[in-house]
């Protein structure tokens, strides 16, 4: 990996020459203002200022420092506005990741700290080993690094962690994606804040070029460390800002500002587009999370891919590529309600149909060989665990108007969960025959691929409990004898959720 080196001058730069002190700085806090008011939830314009001698309002900042440049701007201008009258900002924790990959690691380290006890903020280095597993070493050592930043705002009880990326980054990162072909999504590259659990990452900088912190540094006599390897054009990134982007800057000057705009556009787009996919989930999806099919289609081509996507990303996964989508709208489309249908979405999960909706379940293969014979060893009412099955059942005492089975059928024989033979019957009604477990799972409306999840109760040779369709009344016993109600309690996974 290309090593870094300490840059010991400031660097100048021609089109910020003539901004004073006063103006770039109050172009530092604005955008700063701005970022911390949107990252609060009051809107990008909203005066968080007017609101802070409430101390409920303050807020503590997580900053991703590496020494370079970017972020010796961005944490000196934090300090500038902590230390202002009025602040929003309560305390500051720049976090510098030590990767270990450079013989000058150790050197970079020891300038952060530096840099951050003569601006007064606290200080951490977060050492981090980086594994790369096929996904190249930049990009393990960006997972590494962000893992770390998140893990020490925790323990600093942060409400934001920001970064130093800024305009001219948003612009190489939508060439990029463009590139790639991604969608307006990939386009609209990353937000001013977004949230990260509890906490959000924002970036204050992003609507600021480059040369103005360039200028911010050089008026305040600032040194920053250098990655030699950002000269390397070799990596794509690279070649867009040193080759590219000079060259446009060239064929039409100031475009720069121009081009920003449209991207924030495409964001804005983005959002509303999320937003719409939003308002058709909700609307045809049920309590459970399956989608109505015929609701699904419809809608417009267009719209049904929005929905899909944010129906599938809703279950924690990462956006599924077009090829993948198209896939599954076209399988939703070809089969009918008899029809089998999966399509694995990504590393345990898969779409299925069930009649005129699509579910999302675990494949197949997280579950194969997992249900047993399960013996019971009866100890009175109380929860049994079926770790096999993966849930419990839940056995209490029957009240006088409920029904339940016969306490002798627990006292006297072996209690058994087992999983489906074939041919197995139950009666669910006094006034009603018994009927085939198949014909009783179509009438309840629980998909086949659901049904082998479900453990049977048995007594001895008797069927008493079905998991999903209820006991067996032919066993309730007589008279006042104890009677004991059966439930079945799946585990909070993915199954158990969607089915309330």
């Amino acid at each position: 990996m290309p090593t870094r080196s300490l840059k010991t001058q400031p660097h100048k730069t021609r089109s910020a020459a003539t901004l004073s002190l006063r103006t770039v700085e109050g172009k530092l806090l604005a955008a700063l203002r701005e970022a911390i008011s949107e990252a609060c939830g009051q809107g990008s314009q909203a005066n968080l200022f007017s609101a802070a001698r409430d101390f409920s309002k303050k807020v503590r900042i997580t900053v991703g420092f590496s020494g370079g440049r970017d972020s010796v701007a961005l944490l000196k201008a934090l300090c500038v506005l902590r230390d202002k009258r009025n602040s929003p900002i309560e305390d500051i924790l720049a976090v510098h990741v030590h990767h270990a990959l450079s013989p000058n690691a150790n050197k970079w380290a020891r300038f952060c700290r530096q840099t951050a006890e003569a601006l007064g903020v606290n200080f951490k280095v977060a050492y981090v080993r980086v594994k790369s597993k096929g996904e190249g070493v930049e990009a393990a050592a960006r997972k590494a690094r962000y893992e770390a930043i998140f893990k020490a705002a925790e323990a600093f009880d942060s409400h934001m962690v920001m970064t130093a990326h800024h305009q001219d980054d948003r612009l190489e990162t939508f060439l990029i994606q463009w590139m790639r072909g991604a969608g307006v999504d990939g386009l609209a590259t990353f937000p001013v804040a977004r949230s990260v659990g509890a906490v959000k990452l924002v970036r204050p900088l992003m609507r600021l070029p480059r040369e103005l912190l360039e200028r911010y540094l050089e008026l305040n006599n600032l040194t920053w460390v250098e990655d030699e390897s950002n000269a390397d054009t070799a990596y794509l990134r690279n070649a867009i800002r040193h080759e590219v982007l000079p060259l446009m800057e060239t064929i039409r000057p100031g475009f720069k500002e121009a081009a920003a705009r449209s991207v924030e556009l495409i964001a804005q787009s983005a959002q509303v587009l999320k937003e719409v996919a939003h308002e058709d989930l909700q609307r045809i999806q049920d309590a459970d999370r399956a989608l109505s099919i015929d609701a699904l289609l419809k809608l417009s081509d267009s719209r049904q891919a929005l929905v899909l996507r944010a129906w599938i990303e809703s279950f924690g996964l990462l956006p599924p590529s077009k090829a993948k989508l198209d896939e599954a709208l076209k399988q939703t489309r070809l089969t009918h309600n008899d029809t089998k249908l999966a399509i694995k979405v990504g590393t345990n999960l898969e779409i299925r149909r069930h009649g005129s909706k699509l579910v999302m379940r675990e494949t197949a293969g997280q579950k194969k060989d997992r249900t047993q014979f399960e013996t019971l060893h009866w100890t009175g009412p109380g929860r049994y665990s079926l770790p096999s099955w993966g849930g419990e059942l839940v056995i209490s005492l029957a009240k006088d108007d409920e029904p339940g089975i016969a306490e002798s059928y627990f006292t006297d024989r072996e209690l058994q969960a087992r999983p489906r033979q074939g041919g197995e019957k139950l009666k669910l009604f006094k006034n009603r025959p018994r009927k085939h477990l198949k014909d009783l799972y179509q009438k309840a409306e629980i998909a086949e691929f659901d049904r082998s999840k479900l453990p049977l109760l048995w007594s001895g040779e008797d069927l008493i409990f079905a998991a999903g369709l209820g006991m067996d009344v032919r066993y309730q016993g007589d008279g006042d004898e104890t009677r004991y109600r059966i439930e079945w309690h799946a585990d909070a996974t993915l199954l158990s959720l969607m089915q309330g």
